[in-house]
């Protein structure tokens, strides 16, 4: 099997995958829906666009979390001009000023690898060596550190593929495709991160494998 792998390293990363306007959380993995975001924001693609979709579909992620990093939290104001109230989803007036925290992961380092159908990914693969805009890693704010240059890589199985160059024990989250069976040591968990509209915040549950990367002595 082939597969892209990239490293994801920067000051702030964030990942949200249950935020709300005003709290926008940070999940302690990159999210599918922001890893294919990038893909499309790499290819020119804008949110909302199909084309997304079609990249949800026919691609697949593994995320390892080599640095983990902390959780910071952002605390920002937002205040309404001229006295004016700020208005809720239901158009009933919330105040002049509310507060907005935003969460962020501070020093982490993830490996992330991406497989699937061969023309997805020849089109993820050319479009992170010439993106039409410049990726980031969740939000616009958060600057990679190290260039995200794809590195094409061969294994038997994603398993295989995603141990490659760990320097040590990691949590490991691995998209369970039909057919594939859970090993004992791991269990089965449900990212809300699944592509279906991020224009109107619509996404569907992913099932995941997580297990921890045990590295071996000797």
């Amino acid at each position: 099997m082939k597969f892209i792998r990239l490293c994801f390293r920067g000051p702030l990363q964030s990942w949200g995958e249950r935020s709300r306007w005003d709290s926008r959380d940070t999940a302690a993995m990159p999210t599918k829906s922001g890893v294919i975001g990038m893909i499309g924001c790499c290819m020119g693609i804008p949110r909302g666009d199909d084309r997304l979709q079609a990249l949800n579909e026919a691609l697949h992620i593994a995320v390892r979390a080599d640095q983990p990093g902390r959780v910071m939290t952002d605390f920002h104001t937002v205040q309404a001009p001229d006295g004016q109230r700020i208005l809720n989803a239901e158009g009933k007036p919330r105040g002049e000023t509310i507060l907005t925290p935003k969460q962020y992961l501070q020093e982490a380092v993830f490996t992330v690898l991406i497989w699937g159908e061969a023309e997805a990914m020849d089109q993820a693969y050319r479009a992170f060596l010439h993106p039409v805009w410049t990726p980031y890693l969740g939000r616009r704010s958060c600057v990679p550190s190290v260039p995200l240059i794809p590195d094409l890589i061969e294994a038997e199985t994603v398993d295989e593929a995603i141990a490659i160059g760990a320097e040590r024990s990691a949590l490991v989250e691995i998209e369970q495709l039909p057919g594939d069976v859970l090993r004992p040591d791991e269990r089965l968990i449900h990212r809300p991160d699944s592509v279906v509209n991020a224009s109107l915040n619509m996404y569907r549950p992913r099932a995941v494998r997580a297990s921890t990367l045990q590295m071996r002595e000797g």
